[in-house]
């Protein structure tokens, strides 16, 4: 961690010994542990309580956005996905043509012709899903 080797340490000890002195190095070397673990301490909690501000930034900016989709407000989820307004444009001008060359029947009907299409396959997969697989035979060596 602090990438110190033996003969380092030896001196700095050797050192301590000689500016502290040998009464007052214990107690020295106590005030020293207890100042590094209070430090730890602050640390430890004020990157908790940033993490928790964090997170209740996050989950309460989610919480409103889903309480304005339930509550209809589509408007900022619209505006998150087509900020230009580029889709909707789109949108709005092939509805228009539809509706103005009289499309809007056959629009109808081939939405029909997709709905029953997908019951039909709904059907039958629901028919082979009861169906029990057939067992495969063994292959046999051929010599």
């Amino acid at each position: 961690m602090l990438d110190i080797g033996g003969w380092e340490f030896l001196i700095v000890a050797f050192v301590l010994v000689m500016v502290v002195g040998p009464k007052e190095l214990p107690a020295m070397l106590r005030s020293f542990t207890r100042l590094t673990r209070q430090m730890r301490t602050i640390a430890r909690e004020f990157s908790e309580g940033m993490n928790k501000i964090a997170v209740d930034a996050e989950v309460s900016e989610i919480k409103a956005a889903m309480a304005k989709a339930r509550a209809g407000d589509l408007d900022g989820i619209a505006q998150a996905i087509d900020p230009d307004g580029d889709i909707s444009a789109s949108v709005k001008d092939a509805r228009d043509v539809i509706q103005s060359d009289g499309m809007a029947d056959e629009v109808q009907m081939i939405k029909g012709m997709a709905q029953d299409s997908g019951q039909e396959l709904a059907a039958a997969s629901e028919v082979s899903a009861k169906t029990p697989a057939q067992k495969k035979k063994p292959a046999t060596k051929t010599v």
